[in-house]
């Protein structure tokens, strides 16, 4: 059953564009799923990721071109609050494993 799910994939990843090049990608996105599952990254962020990037860099483009630069970043209260936000959101849950990590390995140590 696998044979003929992975040779109906290829053909429907070749048929869509009629080039070869789509054969890769659809290699190298399987090869991508296959590490992110085996290292138990969990799929669904990767998902909205990769959905909701587009739509983030054009709004982002418009806003650019909107404001003249990147500017209104820094001068309006509400983005750059939503900047710190983001920012600690990212930051803050590898702070918090790192201080556990070496919480665990002071007790390891007998300190």
């Amino acid at each position: 059953m696998i044979p003929f799910i992975f040779f109906f994939t290829l053909m429907g990843a070749y048929i869509g564009q009629n080039n070869a090049t789509e054969l890769l990608i659809l290699v190298a996105f399987g090869v991508c799923a296959t590490a992110l599952k085996f290292a138990d990254y969990p799929l669904a962020p990767l998902l909205i990721g990769f959905i909701l990037g587009g739509i983030l860099e054009n709004n982002f483009a418009r806003s650019m071109q909107l404001y003249d630069g990147v500017s209104f970043i820094w001068e309006r209260p509400m983005t750059l609050g939503l900047l710190i936000i983001a920012a600690t959101l990212i930051v803050l849950p590898s702070y918090r494993a790192r201080r556990a990590r070496l919480r665990m390995k002071g007790v390891a140590d007998g300190d």
